[in-house]
């Protein structure tokens, strides 16, 4: 396949949107899904859950934006 699709991964970045797969799996939260118990500040688990991980989630972003942006 000599002439792949921008989006296709190469050996280079399949790491890279292996982690982006696996922080959208991540985010998927089913184990918590009728959980509203209120935990700290009066807000349930999955706010912080969702916290964390999207700050967690800029770093393979700085590492995609930094290392494997195409320059036209």
């Amino acid at each position: 396949m000599k002439n792949k699709p921008f989006w296709f991964p190469n050996k280079n970045n399949a790491i890279l949107y292996m982690v982006f797969i696996v922080f959208f799996l991540l985010s998927l939260d089913f184990w918590g899904w009728n959980q509203v118990t209120p935990l700290f500040f009066g807000l349930p688990l999955w706010v912080y859950y969702l916290f964390f991980l999207t700050i967690s989630l800029s770093i393979p972003y700085l590492l995609l934006s930094k290392y494997y942006w195409r320059e036209k």
